[in-house]
C-alpha cells in the first residue's frame, strides 16, 4: 500500500469517484457527451510524490479508462496543478516506477539520435516551486500545459496528458521516438519521454502523458489562416501569404511522410507495397466505418428541425455512400502504403512568428479509432484528404464569424496539392497514376467528413452542418 493512501483503496476509490462524478461529465475531453455517462469507478490512484497528496486517478466511465489528475480530498480537478506537472514532468525525463493501489506508472525517457540539437529539459526534481504552468488550447480530447522552470527559462516543455488511456503502443509516443532516435528529420518538435500506466495484473501498458520540446513564439497554422483570412479573404491584403503558407504545408507534408517511410530496415515503419488485395480491404474497411457511423447518427441531436431533416435524408442515402468506397478495388497500385499522421489537420501543425517554419504535431491519429488502426500503415492520402478538409472547416469558419473569407475553398485546395505533389512526385507512396490518386483522395475525403460528422454530433453540434454539407456535395457530385 502506498504510504499517501489510506488502507481501504476500495473505499478511497468510491469516495473520489463520488467526488469527480458532477464535474468530470462535462469536461472537454469526455468521450461521448450526449449519450449516457455510465458508472464512473475510479480504479487505481497513484499518489504522485512530492505533491502534497495529489494522485493520478484511473477511472472507468464504462467506454473506456480515463486519466483523471485528481486530489483525492475534495475530488477537484488537478491538471493544471504545478504538484502534478513536476511529479509527471520528473518521471518522464528520469524514468523509475511509482506505484499506486493496483498498479504503478513507468517513466520512460527519450535520447535523440546525436544529429539533434542538445536536448534541454525541464528539471522535475518535484520541487514544484520553480515551476509555472499554464494550460494550451482548450479545444482538444487531451490536456497540454506548457511548463517552465524558473532556473531553466529557456528550456520549456509542453507535457500534455493523454486523457484516454488506451492499451496497447501508443502512435504518438512511437513515433516520436521513431523521429527522435531512428531519423535526421527534425521537423516537428522532439519527444524528451512519457509516462506509462502499467496494472499490476491483465491490460497492457497505457500511455498516460507525453512531454515535448516547446516551440516558443508559434501559433497553430489555423489561428494562422484564421486570423490572415478574416481581413478580406482571398481578396483580401493577405492573399499572397496566405497562398504561401499553404504552399509551405504542402511540402512540409511531403517531407513529414518521406520521413516516415525512410527506414526501410524497420517493419514497423517500412513501406509496404500496394496490392489489389490490400486496396480491397481498405475499401472494405472504409465502407464497413460509413456504414456504422452512419446507423449510429440520431438525427434528433441536431440542434436545428433543418439539420434533423438533412441528417435523416443522409441516413437514407447510406447505402449510396458505402457504395464509394468500391471503386477503391478497381485502382492501380504504384503507391505504397506508410505509416501517416492520421489525424492531419490545420490544428496539428505549428508555424512560427515568422511565418516560414511549419511543424506538424501530435501524431496519435483520430483519438475515436483503435489503436491497432492508427498504427496501421495506410496511403499518405490519408493525411492529404485530411488537410484538404481542414481548409474546408477554415473557409466555413471564417464564414460563420463574418470574416467575408469564405467562398469556394477549391483555390487554397488547389495550392496545398500542388505543392504537396510536386514535393512527393516520385516517392513510393505517391501515386504514380492520376486515376489512382483521384481515387485515393475522393475515398479518404469521403471517410474523414463521415467522421467528422459523428464527431461533431457528439461532441460539437453547432459545427454538424460543415461536415454535413461536405457529406451532401460529395454524394451529389457522384
Amino acid at each position: 500500500m502506498h504510504a499517501d493512501l489510506p488502507d481501504d483503496p476500495a473505499g478511497e476509490c468510491a469516495d473520489v469517484a463520488s467526488r469527480i462524478a458532477d464535474w468530470l461529465p462535462k469536461a472537454r475531453w469526455f468521450p461521448g457527451k450526449g449519450s449516457g455517462t455510465g458508472e464512473i469507478r475510479v480504479i487505481d490512484l497513484v499518489s504522485l510524490p512530492g505533491s502534497g497528496g495529489l494522485a493520478l486517478g484511473i477511472v472507468d466511465c464504462g467506454r473506456v479508462r480515463l486519466v483523471v489528475p485528481v486530489d483525492p480530498r475534495t475530488g477537484r480537478d488537478a491538471a493544471a496543478d504545478r504538484e502534478v506537472a513536476a511529479a509527471i514532468v520528473t518521471l518522464a525525463l528520469g524514468g523509475g516506477a511509482v506505484p499506486g493501489l493496483h498498479g504503478r506508472l513507468v517513466g520512460r525517457p527519450v535520447d535523440a539520435r546525436p544529429a539533434a540539437a542538445p536536448r534541454a529539459a525541464v528539471q522535475g526534481s518535484g520541487a514544484a516551486g520553480d515551476l509555472s504552468v499554464r494550460p494550451l488550447g482548450g479545444d482538444a480530447s487531451n490536456t497540454s500545459l506548457l511548463v517552465e522552470s524558473a532556473g531553466q527559462p529557456g528550456a520549456p516543455s509542453v507535457l500534455k496528458l493523454v486523457r484516454q488511456a488506451r492499451p496497447g503502443i501508443h502512435p504518438e509516443v512511437e513515433v516520436g521516438r521513431f523521429f527522435a532516435a531512428s531519423t535526421d528529420w527534425r521537423g516537428t518538435p522532439l519527444v524528451r519521454g512519457s509516462v506509462d500506466y502499467v496494472p499490476a495484473v491483465g491490460a497492457e501498458a497505457s500511455v498516460v502523458a507525453t512531454l515535448h520540446a516547446f516551440e516558443p513564439g508559434c501559433r497553430s497554422a489555423w489561428e494562422v489562416l484564421v486570423d490572415s483570412m478574416t481581413d478580406g479573404g482571398l481578396a483580401g491584403p493577405h492573399r499572397a501569404a496566405i497562398f504561401d503558407l499553404v504552399g509551405r504545408l504542402g511540402t512540409v507534408t511531403a517531407r513529414m511522410h518521406r520521413a516516415l517511410a525512410s527506414r526501410g530496415d524497420l517493419p514497423d515503419f517500412a513501406p509496404e507495397p500496394a496490392t489489389a488485395a490490400r486496396r480491397q480491404a481498405l475499401a472494405d474497411r472504409l465502407a464497413a466505418h460509413a456504414r456504422d457511423s452512419l446507423a449510429a447518427i440520431d438525427p434528433e441531436r441536431a440542434p436545428t428541425r433543418a439539420l434533423t431533416d438533412r441528417l435523416a435524408r443522409l441516413k437514407d442515402r447510406a447505402p449510396k455512400i458505402g457504395a464509394r468506397f468500391e471503386k477503391l478495388a478497381s485502382a492501380a497500385t504504384t503507391a505504397a502504403d506508410i505509416r501517416v499522421h492520421g489525424d492531419y489537420h490545420l490544428g496539428q501543425v505549428l508555424v512560427d512568428a515568422a511565418g516560414t517554419r511549419v511543424m506538424p504535431i501530435d501524431f496519435e491519429g483520430e483519438p475515436g479509432r483503435p489503436l491497432d488502426e492508427r498504427r496501421a500503415k495506410t496511403s499518405a492520402a490519408k493525411d492529404v484528404a485530411g488537410m484538404l478538409r481542414s481548409l474546408d472547416y477554415l473557409q466555413r469558419h471564417v464564414e460563420r464569424i463574418g470574416g467575408g473569407g469564405g467562398g469556394d475553398p477549391a483555390p487554397l485546395a488547389a495550392a496545398f496539392l500542388a505543392a504537396y505533389s510536386s514535393a512527393a512526385s516520385g516517392e513510393v507512396w505517391w501515386p504514380a497514376d492520376a486515376d489512382e490518386q483521384r481515387l485515393l483522395l475522393a475515398a479518404f475525403t469521403l471517410d474523414k467528413a463521415v467522421y467528422e460528422l459523428a464527431y461533431e454530433i457528439a461532441n460539437r453540434p453547432d459545427w454538424i452542418d460543415v461536415p454535413l454539407g461536405a457529406l451532401e456535395v460529395l454524394i451529389g457530385s457522384g
